[in-house]
């Protein structure tokens, strides 16, 4: 008896797809209908000669208006289009029946001849009979949207013998389905014969690398397994599924994100000769002032701000020119007062339509909650010949485009042009590796497609975004979490030596209950953290300003002179400055905001240091340090400053000793890698338990670690 696999979703639920799948979740009983009876109809169209230039042209065709059509077809259950960029092009369809599926045909004749015909130039090969399995399998998250891409894989083999139809089958259910469904991104896999000689296999992911992995899974199961079944090789199309239509999916519209099909206006800005030290406030002026104007007028699809060195880049992007016109009059006297003094050159301006926009979600929290960074790389054509960018979008979209999403970490692409002589492309990660790796990227297809720019180097701008807005993500709020890029935290290192550790419990004790008070209720309070560590004894403390801290601690003077001071025999060594790295990750967006069992520390003072280069080791800090304690796992909190004179003070905390103390490793191989020229000497510190841990923001600034000191 010919099967039909049950389609399931990953995970908890069974969610038919195909309307038959249901059907065959279960067994077929002894004396039940066999239900393969009635056959479910699927037709299989490869095309060859098809330019590249068009596949644009016809994927916006085929989806504006033959899908409409075929998808209110009686028993219609699923439709595919896969571009593989050879020139070759595969429709996928599936009915009910081979009455229905004709009819559907006959109704959408016209459409098809009047406006499909005339980029198809040959006819296609035609393989069309029942389902033999039909699986389909929904991908994490899928059920609430649609997918960001898919990538198929199909083989037509011939010399079949259909009087081996059951055994066959069999084979390939109970030993080649399994492997699909274990492969990374799997989404469907459809078999079927014709009747007169040939088979169709057609494998669908979420990865262009699975999609071709499965051609050579097939390749060696076949070897092994169906030589005296399929004896010829097969006629093999693999390639992005432009159109990915199911009847009880998404409400039968395509699953496919369209993004790169739609044109919608960019408008890209490039300052240069822009002070460093001024990037900060022109960040927090933006998201503060500009955004909420951008966000609030009609049209408005995406904002991006790329600050990196002396150079920023700002990227609008609205439905239509004439909406971006009109918010940029909205937000003109907020520009001339808040960010035209910071911004001392006129910028390059490049805008216009754009022909691709593609973003990607890393992770399903990234839809609702902010990310702590993304990283961008901006490249800027200006003399660029753009009678061929029909052709040059069509080579993008089918090469680049997939190059980018099979890179870690990827969550956007937009590309646009002026109308005249100028493009631009904006790639987007979450890390700064791949923003930089995508400039090579870009390079090296630039140099073997597009001649319509030769030997020509873009205008770059790479670095941290500081703003990424996009509408239909966070109502267009800054996904970019900037505690790293708030207003200057005054942060005061104590380390006091010689400290009785008999003492130590008392000093937490007369410090929690009568010290932090005044700290939580001072102007300006942000955070305050006690280390004891033997014989040594750390303090650190957060405020808004140095003016605050020192209104705080003189209201902390006489609390000191009488309770503190007697048990703190030497005077402390004293490190303060404006944090330049404030990062408060563990426990921040979580909604059980109660105290934590315990917190480690480690504080390291990296003294000798070279600051002409704080800047840049700083960045490098941010893009190499903060993520390899972060991977340590159970990171709470990273601080860094300097001290103006020659120190950098770096503070780790964690929910685990062993990863604060690996804090320290991590901390020295990063010093030898990337600072040892302007940090000769390794770094000192302490390290510990944590006997106070208060934030502002966390738990209303009460210690958040149990009372472990007490006796």
């Amino acid at each position: 008896m010919q099967s039909i696999a049950s389609a399931q979703r990953k995970g908890i639920a069974i969610l038919a797809l195909l309307s038959f799948a249901l059907l065959w979740a279960l067994p077929v009983p002894a004396g039940a209908q066999d239900m393969t009876a009635d056959g479910v109809f699927i037709s299989v169209r490869h095309y060859e000669g098809i330019e590249p230039a068009d596949n644009q042209e016809l994927e916006r065709v085929t989806r504006e208006g033959f899908v409409p059509i075929i998808s209110g077809s009686d028993g219609f259950i699923a439709y595919y289009v896969v571009y593989p960029s050879d020139g070759s092009g595969v429709t996928i369809s599936i009915f009910d029946t081979r009455e229905q599926a004709i009819a559907s045909n006959e109704l959408a004749r016209d459409f098809i001849e009047a406006n499909l015909a005339p980029l198809l130039s040959n006819p296609p090969r035609i393989v069309e009979g029942m389902v033999d399995i039909g699986f389909v399998e929904l991908l994490d998250g899928m059920g609430e949207g649609a997918a960001n891409r898919l990538h198929a894989s199909v083989r037509i083999y011939d010399g079949f013998d259909a009087a081996s139809l059951d055994e066959f089958v069999s084979i390939v259910e109970d030993g080649f389905l399994p492997i699909m469904r274990a492969s990374a991104g799997f989404f469907g896999y459809y078999l079927m014969h014709d009747g007169a000689g040939a088979v169709s296999a057609i494998s669908i992911f979420d990865t262009e690398a699975s999609a071709l992995a499965s051609n050579e899974q097939a390749r060696a199961f076949v070897a092994e397994n169906l030589t005296g079944y399929l004896p010829n090789d097969p006629l093999i199309s693999s390639g992005r599924v432009g159109i990915a239509v199911l009847a009880d999916l998404n409400e039968g519209a395509n699953l496919i994100d369209d993004m790169t099909l739609d044109e919608v206006f960019a408008s890209i800005r490039v300052y240069d000769g822009v002070n460093p030290e001024d990037m900060d406030t022109i960040v927090q002026r933006t998201a503060a002032g500009f955004l909420p104007i951008m966000r609030g007028s009609d049209g408005f699809f995406a904002y991006f701000l790329l600050p990196a060195g002396d150079m920023l880049a700002a990227i609008s992007v609205f439905e239509t020119a004439e909406q971006a016109s009109a918010s940029n009059d909205a937000a003109r006297g907020f520009v001339i007062e808040n960010l035209a003094p910071l911004l001392p050159n006129a910028p390059t301006i490049v805008q216009g339509p754009m022909d691709t926009r593609n973003f990607a979600w890393l992770d399903d929290a990234m839809m609702v909650d902010d990310v702590t960074s993304l990283y961008a790389s901006l490249r800027v054509y200006v003399e660029v010949d753009l009678t061929q960018r029909p052709q040059t979008t069509a080579l993008v979209n089918s090469i680049f485009l997939p190059s980018q999403q099979e890179t870690e970490g990827f969550w956007g692409y937009i590309r646009m042009h002026d109308n005249d002589s100028r493009s631009a492309a904006l790639s987007i990660y979450d890390s700064e590796a791949n923003a930089l790796a995508a400039n090579e990227l870009a390079a090296a297809f630039v140099a073997e497609y597009l001649t319509d720019r030769p030997d020509q180097v873009p205008l770059r701008v790479s670095g941290r975004l500081g703003i990424a807005a996009v509408a239909d993500f966070g109502e267009g709020a800054n996904l970019i979490d900037n505690r790293m890029m708030e207003q200057a935290v005054f942060t005061s290192v104590r380390v006091y030596d010689g400290v009785d550790p008999m003492d130590q419990d008392e000093i937490a004790r007369l410090t929690t209950e009568g010290f932090l008070p005044i700290m939580r209720g001072s102007d300006g309070f942000v955070g305050y953290f006690l280390l004891p560590a033997e014989d040594m004894l750390a303090t650190v403390s957060l405020f808004d300003s140095a003016a605050q801290a020192s209104a705080s601690n003189q209201a902390a003077r006489e609390f000191i002179a009488e309770n503190l001071a007697p048990l703190l025999p030497n005077a402390p060594l004293i490190f303060e400055g404006s944090l330049s790295i404030n990062h408060v990750a563990a426990l921040h967006a979580s909604d059980d905001q109660a105290a934590v069992d315990e917190l480690f520390g480690s504080i390291r003072f990296y003294e000798g240091f070279d600051l002409r280069h704080f800047d840049e080791a700083n960045d490098l800090a941010i893009s190499q340090l903060l993520p390899a304690l972060e991977a340590l796992g159970g990171l709470f909190a990273q601080f860094a400053f300097n001290d103006g004179e020659d120190t950098v003070v770096g503070i780790s905390i964690f929910a685990d000793e062993e990863a604060a103390l690996a804090a320290n490793d991590a901390g020295k191989a990063f010093t030898l890698e990337y600072l040892a020229d302007w940090a000769p000497n390794p770094p000192t510190g302490l390290a510990g338990k944590l006997a106070i841990a208060a934030h502002a923001e966390i738990n209303m600034g009460e210690n958040l670690v149990g009372a472990m000191m007490d006796g």
